[in-house]
């Protein structure tokens, strides 16, 4: 028995009339995950001429302790680079992700303020997503080998959560990595596209039951969970 087996049903169908409306804690949509470096790139633009104001240079480099201080720099058009901010690159790859996050505090009265000074990013709507990864298959080598996804399948990760196929939406199975966690702020479906699908009640509370876990929450459901995945975990993938 897997956690598949467990947990079933482990997904459910969402409105076709509303699931594009506001996303719900569970849906599957698709955003842009973000690769995450371990140390970041700091891409330096400059202007090749003075009395220009495009950057018509640049260089892209590893992160330094000399960053993030304050510099005699000429402003570039469309960046806005204030003297102790950098340009950080990252490379990114459009991934299904679960949302994880329930609707913000946001009053209108602060809103209102906000726009007047200036400073609206100050109180935003926005969500949490849990991106999925690939798992090994005979066409993709590079996503989680079969010894992890059995151990995952167990529970046996505290920052992975298994993820079955779902062939009607031509997604395959994958891990959610819970150590990739993705704020994102925009409605916009290049940012955000919403799938008609969501984890079920179950699948959902041992994800929530899981990230309440990473941060250092006592969780007995959890353990039992684990308890009885244990006893099913095939004697190749056993630590």
């Amino acid at each position: 028995m897997s956690i598949e087996q467990l947990i079933d049903p482990f997904y459910k169908d969402l409105p076709q009339k509303t699931f594009r409306k506001e996303t719900i804690i569970g849906q599957l949509c698709w955003i842009p995950a973000l690769h995450i470096n371990k140390i970041p790139m700091i891409m330096d633009v400059e202007r090749a001429d003075p009395k220009e104001v495009y950057a018509t240079k640049f260089q892209v480099r590893n992160l330094s302790e000399k960053d993030f201080r304050q510099k005699a720099k000429l402003p570039i058009k469309s960046l806005n680079l204030r003297e102790t901010e950098e340009l950080i690159i990252n490379k990114a790859k459009k991934r299904p992700a679960i949302n994880v996050c329930g609707a913000p505090t946001i009053f209108d009265d602060i809103t209102k303020v906000l726009r007047q000074l200036g400073r609206l990013h100050l109180q935003e709507e926005c969500s949490i997503f849990v991106p999925i990864y690939n798992v090994e298959t005979i066409e993709h080598t590079g996503g989680f080998p079969p010894v992890m996804v059995s151990r995952i399948k167990a529970l046996m990760y505290s920052q992975f959560f298994y993820c079955p196929p779902l062939k009607k939406m031509a997604l395959s199975g994958g891990i959610a990595r819970l150590d990739r966690l993705q704020i994102v702020i925009s409605i916009n479906r290049a940012v955000c596209d919403p799938m008609p699908i969501s984890l079920s009640e179950e699948a959902l509370a041992v994800l929530l039951a899981m990230i309440r876990f990473l941060f250092g929450s006592t969780e007995p459901d959890l353990t039992s969970y684990k308890e009885l995945l244990m006893e099913t975990l095939p004697p190749e993938a056993k630590p």
